[in-house]
């Protein structure tokens, strides 16, 4: 089973470490031409808007926390459905969370948005699985 190389990954966790960690891990199992990691919701999503008007490349992928100060999780959420369809369509949103409320896991549901919800920390058998049941 092939797994596709991706363009682009993108980050987006208000702690440095963690995206650290996980820039190794998906580095190591070399899934990605590029990992990008934003600390903030907001800088992301103002990136990702700003995408949409001048620049066709996007992330495949974005792994998403939802404990973040100023922009949650949530409120990205909200802000990221109202992007262009046929911008996000084709993008996989991973929600990347220590939270194990099952709550969190049912409310990232609602989301048609969210192609899954995962508890950290991240693996390299995690990332494996991730890019196998996507990107195949």
């Amino acid at each position: 089973m092939t797994v596709s190389k991706l363009n682009q990954i993108l980050l987006i966790d208000d702690d440095d470490a963690v995206n650290f960690i996980n820039k190794i891990i998906l580095t190591k199992i070399e899934c990605a031409n590029e990992i990008v990691a934003i600390q903030s919701a907001r800088i992301a999503l103002d990136l990702l808007e700003q995408n949409v008007l001048s620049d066709p490349e996007r992330p495949e992928l974005i792994f998403l926390d939802i404990n973040m100060p100023g922009m949650d999780g949530w409120e990205f959420l909200e802000n990221y459905a109202k992007l262009p369809k046929d911008y996000i369509e084709n993008i996989k949103l991973i929600m990347l969370t220590t939270s194990i409320n099952p709550e969190h896991k049912k409310r990232a549901e609602q989301y048609k948005e969210v192609a899954g919800f995962r508890v950290k920390p991240l693996s390299i058998k995690m990332a494996s699985e991730i890019m196998e049941s996507y990107f195949q």
